[in-house]
């Protein structure tokens, strides 16, 4: 299977993800209103945070050594690692989940200011250890290249997370909009329940990787699991620290600018849970890169494969442009149609087109953290993401209260706190690949992404024109769009045509 061939099974079910993610926000709007996602949106970030910690870049660091191993022909290490990883994370995740149960009533008034959170936070303890045995099971089969499976695994689990989710909302709605919350929170449970049982169920229908790591002593194994864990903890715990920063700075500093809590509290909503959701659309694309590119890089590593390293790392930064810079301008371009047709919020375009300029940053920033931590060199990701957010951190506390910015300070300190550490994330990545990065990768899709951004507007205005309503002549004018620049790309040749690679070595199926 090509990384390309790969990729595109991921980014098939982040799409579906994605959707059903787009789905659940639309009826979880209608039944929360702002207020309401405003609360869930509380809870996740610290969440977030328990996460990471339950799995402490572990399950990245795994799959790494796994494929190491397995490139070079040593099975029994290869499972010895996954079988000391997967002890390491369910004694993690135990602790943090009931250490996020019992601390929920103190976070919840003291660092996030409403103590209706507490039970958004309780609600998702369990999911806290179900995702660290999830992630010792996505190691296994991201170790092996074994894609598809983590494909399935990704549907399955969002599937289940929404149908929860919106069920329990549902169900609890009429004791109280906290409860509600709760409900939704409670989707991460099941959601990672289903895709636990589904992996492990595929797990025992595979062969057995043969030996017992005899060659490796447990010790040893630990100490280089934390060498490669640290670096990918401390990346992806930034990430999640920079949304709670949001979460406990902005309705603070908003209500520091004259604006009462519970429209502090709403206008986070659309900030957090509306806006800044749907900026995380074009990173199914590079979600799917991330988990194909960490082994495919690791392996290329091992075998000593330099010019592989060079030509895989370009075609990934220019996959990740080729998808986050048409994005930009759609998401800048139709904001309130989006807003309006999805969240029936029009409110929320106006955090949207401050943020819509950081998803390039953002979707860089994934990329080049895959290929900083499938090298060896996580320490640059954790450093660059760690700048990032305290740009951000730095712009929300000072630009939120302002009365004539309030939101629109957040929304702008998110966006150019991701442009800020995909730069350093991309300048370090360049000194240690040279030739990895050129301008003509951004310039190339921006070319044609401006054209169609303007082709959209045209297409939506004469879509209302005809008498479609909103919903439709939105819809239609996104599908033109990406129907007008797949034309460009394939004409100017924006995607490689060299992505289609055998990767460095056979994968275990």
């Amino acid at each position: 299977m090509s990384l390309v061939q790969g990729v595109l099974l991921l980014f098939l079910s982040g799409a579906l993800t994605k959707a059903l993610g787009l789905f659940y926000r639309v009826p979880l709007s209608y039944l929360l209103g702002a207020e309401g996602i405003g609360l869930y949106q509380m809870a996740y970030p610290v969440f977030a945070v328990a996460a990471v910690l339950a799995t402490g870049g572990v399950p990245t660091a795994v799959a790494k050594v796994m494929a190491e191993h397995l490139a070079l022909g040593r099975e029994g290490d290869a499972w010895f690692a996954f079988r000391i990883g997967r002890q390491v994370l369910m004694l993690q995740g135990l602790l943090l989940a009931v250490l996020l149960f019992l601390a929920a009533p103190t976070l919840a008034a003291q660092i996030l200011g409403d103590p209706r959170a507490r039970l958004p936070l309780q609600a998702l303890a369990p999911a806290v250890f179900l995702l660290a045995l999830e992630g010792s099971l996505k190691s296994y089969f991201q170790g092996r290249q074994m894609l598809g499976v983590l494909a399935g695994a990704q549907a399955l689990e969002q599937f289940f997370r929404v149908l929860t989710m919106l069920v329990l909302s549902f169900l609890l709605l009429p004791r109280g909009l906290e409860y509600a919350a709760a409900g939704a929170t409670a989707g991460a449970a099941g959601g990672a329940a289903c895709s636990v049982l589904y992996l492990e169920w595929r797990r025992r229908r595979l062969p057995e990787l043969k030996g017992g790591g005899r060659g490796t002593s447990w010790y040893a194994l630990l100490r280089r699991l934390e060498h490669a864990a640290l670096p990918v903890m401390l990346g992806s715990f930034i990430m999640p620290v920079m949304q709670m920063v949001d979460a406990a700075i902005v309705p603070v500093r908003l209500q520091v600018g004259g604006i009462p809590m519970r429209t502090a509290t709403a206008l986070f909503g659309q900030h957090a849970g509306m806006a800044l959701s749907l900026v995380g659309i074009p990173t199914v694309a590079t979600t799917a890169l991330a988990t194909a590119l960490v082994p495919s890089l690791a392996a290329a590593a091992a075998q000593g494969d330099r010019p592989g390293l060079v030509r895989r790392t370009r075609q990934g930064i220019a996959l990740t442009l080729s998808v986050a810079v048409p994005a930009t301008l759609g998401l800048y371009v139709l904001p309130v149609e989006i807003c309006t047709v999805l969240f029936n919020t029009p409110e929320a375009a106006i955090p949207l087109r401050y943020l819509a300029f950081g998803t390039i940053g953002l979707c860089l920033m994934e990329t080049t953290g895959a290929v900083l931590h499938g090298l060896g060199f996580g320490h640059m990701a954790a450093f660059a993401v760690f700048c990032g957010g305290a740009l951000n951190a730095f712009l929300d506390y000072h630009l939120t209260s302002l009365p004539a910015l309030n939101i629109k300070g957040a929304a702008l300190g998110t966006a150019l706190g991701f442009t800020f550490a995909a730069i350093i994330a991309l300048a370090g990545l360049n000194r240690r690949i040279p030739g990895c990065w050129s301008f003509h990768l951004l310039i190339t899709p921006l070319l044609a992404a401006v054209p169609m951004a303007a082709f959209v507007r045209w297409v939506l205005g004469y879509a209302l024109d005809c008498g479609f309503p909103l919903a439709a002549a939105t819809l239609g004018a996104v599908g033109a769009g990406a129907v007008f620049y797949g034309v460009l790309a394939l004409v100017t040749g924006i995607v490689p045509p060299g992505l289609l690679l055998k990767p460095p070595h056979k994968p275990t199926w």
